[in-house]
């Protein structure tokens, strides 16, 4: 009896731990999956049959190929200041859906490698990009990425903040 709940024992501990290198091997797999699924899709110049820019001179020419003049003209004729914010859930959405920052793609694999990880990031830097192209002037991509990047490392730090308490390791002394 001693003998069969051993090997019951035992035989349930194997089990599980089969079980568990069959989950390792899933997250594995899965990873591998994204991993490849990644390499296509930044190798591709369409994606869901939508044209995907190579990079940010590449997407000025491709909005203005798909804005009218009367929008560009607004477009053009709004503050540099605030255009990435007020025109992030319109104009911004679409880009960030159509060349797809969240998934891959070649663009946004080009914005990475320019330093922005973030697709809002990445969404901003395009929209105010697209203002300045139209208002003739320079993009200043590297000093704009820095700026967006500093940005997005404050955020992160103010939404993480947690004040913290000292302590007092020492010990008192025991007289």
């Amino acid at each position: 009896m001693r003998y069969l709940l051993f090997i019951l024992l035992t035989g349930g501990f194997l089990i599980v731990d089969l079980q568990w290198n069959q989950v390792y091997a899933q997250i594995d797999s899965t990873d591998i999956e994204r991993l490849e699924d990644y390499n296509w899709r930044i190798m591709q110049r369409k994606l869901n049959n939508i044209y995907i820019p190579a990079d940010i001179h590449d997407a000025m020419i491709e909005l203005e190929e798909i804005s009218t003049e009367s929008a560009m003209n607004r477009f053009r004729s709004a503050p540099e200041e605030d255009i990435g914010r007020r025109l992030f859930f319109g104009l911004g959405k679409w880009i960030t859906t159509n060349w797809q920052f969240y998934e891959g793609s070649r663009f946004s694999h080009y914005l990475r490698g320019i330093g922005l990880t973030h697709p809002d990031d990445m969404t901003i830097f395009v929209i105010e990009s697209f203002h300045r192209h139209l208002n003739d002037k320079d993009l200043e991509i590297e000093e704009r990425v820095e700026k967006l990047k500093e940005a997005r490392r404050a955020w992160v730090r103010d939404l993480y903040h947690v004040d913290t308490l000292q302590i007092d390791t020492i010990k008192p002394d025991n007289h």
